[in-house]
């Protein structure tokens, strides 16, 4: 989840624990379980060494290992010690940082990128898909609780916040459950027997939900509005259009995606940039890979997606692919910059 969300929950966790004696003070273990709380995004700054590696391999990868947690525990609680040349205080602040880290953790597992749990002995990644990266309500939440906590001087708001935000996530879970029960009908009435059903949280409402029917290299997507006569939310501009693009269950527009496209004569060209060696990073992090678009002008680009992070009327986030200028000379990799129509950064 976003920076914001991470630092309030691990503020709020050392704003729960007893006010006993100890080698730090409030503001102490405050400052050390909410900045532990971030630390694990630190990770972002592999984005500007390579975009690609990052996103496969580095973001969300060792930073939020349970099994390397114990070693960055140290390093902040090492780093608080030194700095204030106390070391009675590192033990007490090693416990602090572990819960900020692990708070972190805990948040992103919700979410939809994955992480590498148990790095190094295993690449596999997981997640939930429950919280959208951006939560509002999640930070109302959190905020308020943090606040009523500070001003209170008080542990009760700081707990009854955290329970709070617990019975928010399992509700998530539950609505997630019958999201995908949605689109588990619709196959059925479909015909489809599908490899796999997801159901994802969208951004602006806790009700908005992304359906996916995956069925081998196909793709069936659908966006929902849950929650019995819920209208869209009356927002502006292009929030507005996006909040229009979930729609109730018994209104919604299934879109057909696929791996490789629909044009068969070009299926075979986009499967073998698939392919490429050099597309190696990106087929490890994509999880619903699909064919994005294929631009034809002075050069030729092949991009892909993945359908996990793509959202209705906004252009699609992860793209990836190869161009080049003509028959002859060799493809290129590339990637699409955030937001932009066709604004590409070499990765080569």
């Amino acid at each position: 989840m976003d920076a914001l969300a991470h630092a309030l929950l691990g503020a709020t966790l050392a704003q729960a624990t007893p006010a006993r004696r100890s080698a730090l003070s409030p503001r102490q273990r405050l400052a050390i379980c909410s900045g532990a709380a971030v630390f694990p995004d630190l990770d972002f700054i592999g984005f500007l060494v390579d975009p690609l590696r990052f996103l496969a391999d580095w973001h969300q990868g060792p930073t939020h290992s349970l099994l390397l947690l114990p070693l960055w525990a140290a390093l902040i609680a090492g780093a608080f010690a030194l700095a204030g040349r106390r070391k009675a205080a590192f033990l007490p602040a090693c416990a602090f940082a572990a819960a900020g880290l692990a708070s972190h953790i805990a948040l992103d597992l919700m979410t939809a990128y994955g992480i590498a749990l148990f790095h190094p002995l295993s690449p596999r990644r997981f997640w939930i898909g429950s919280l959208f990266l951006v939560d509002p309500l999640f930070l109302l939440i959190a905020l308020g609780a943090l606040i009523a906590s500070l001003r209170r001087r008080k542990r009760w708001p700081a707990i009854a916040g955290l329970a709070l935000l617990m019975l928010y996530a399992g509700a998530q879970t539950l609505q997630q459950l019958r999201a995908s029960d949605i689109a588990h009908q619709w196959a059925q009435a479909n015909g489809i027997a599908p490899t796999r059903v997801t159901a994802l949280a969208q951004p602006l409402s806790p009700f908005h939900w992304k359906l996916l029917v995956v069925d081998g290299e196909r793709y069936h997507q659908a966006h929902l509005r849950l929650g019995a006569g819920a209208a869209a939310l009356p927002l502006p501009g292009p929030l507005g259009e996006l909040a229009r693009a979930y729609r109730p269950s018994q209104q919604l527009v299934w879109q057909l995606r696929q791996r490789y496209g629909a044009d068969a004569t070009l299926q075979a060209q986009v499967q073998a940039r698939w392919h490429d060696p050099r597309f190696a990073p990106y087929r490890r992090f994509a999880v619903f890979p699909a064919l994005s678009r294929i631009d034809r002008g002075h050069d030729t680009c092949i991009w892909f997606t993945d359908l996990r992070y793509d959202l209705p009327t906004l252009p699609e986030t992860f793209r990836y692919g190869f161009c080049r200028s003509g028959e002859p000379q060799p493809w290129r990799l590339y990637r699409l910059r955030y937001f932009s129509a066709d604004s590409r950064q070499g990765l080569d």
